[in-house]
């Protein structure tokens, strides 16, 4: 009996086994997209709403980030600050619209980019010296 039951194990076992491999061999074209990063063309696809919480959850990815002592994000929790999801997908939004070439590299890598941009101060002119 105890053979017989390694045995109905060790086939169950195989059947998975060679199922995975043949699943690894031919990727299902819909499954490998899913594993992909939201792109920044795939963002601006998206309905607002859907875009509002991928904004939000960003921010508080990179918010997190700073706070788990990436030192290089302090600059994006002032920018972000008290801005609602509405205000914060229109900046990116903005921004991606404004840079068509970069459409293609993760949204969430780009975010930062649009935010520094928006963020950042206007240079103010040098005052003539007198």
């Amino acid at each position: 009996m105890r053979a017989f039951i390694f045995f109905i194990a060790a086939a169950i076992l195989l059947s998975s086994a060679i199922s995975v491999s043949h699943a690894q061999s031919e990727p299902d074209p819909a499954a490998v997209r899913s594993w992909q990063l939201l792109s920044g063309q795939d963002y601006l696809e998206l309905a607002e709403y859907d875009r509002e919480v991928y904004v939000t959850g960003v921010s508080d990815a990179y918010n997190w980030s700073f706070v788990a002592g990436f030192q290089r994000m302090k600059w994006l929790v002032p920018c972000v600050h008290g801005r609602q999801a509405e205000q914060l997908s229109a900046m990116f939004s903005k921004w991606l619209r404004e840079n068509p070439e970069r459409w293609h590299e993760p949204a969430a890598k780009l975010f930062p980019f649009a935010m520094f941009t928006a963020c950042r101060k206007p240079e103010t002119p040098e005052k003539p010296k007198s």
